[in-house]
């Protein structure tokens, strides 16, 4: 989800859910890592990537 997206999105809650409080410190940060420096991700998106390969030539051969 683009920023603000988010933004727009954590308002709307905000507004709803807790009215009339005002935001105090609101610190948001990304935990997502890079595929590229994530091992286990990238070895999760080659198997299936390997698996939706395998099944499109068994569906070509039949």
């Amino acid at each position: 989800m683009p920023k603000d997206q988010a933004a727009a999105k954590r308002d709307e809650h905000r507004d709803t859910v807790h009215p009339g409080m005002m935001p105090t410190a609101e610190v948001f940060e990304s935990n997502a890592k890079s595929i590229a420096k994530d091992p286990a991700a990238l070895r999760m998106w080659a198997v299936i990537a390997g698996i939706c390969l395998l099944a499109w030539i068994i569906q070509s051969i039949s």
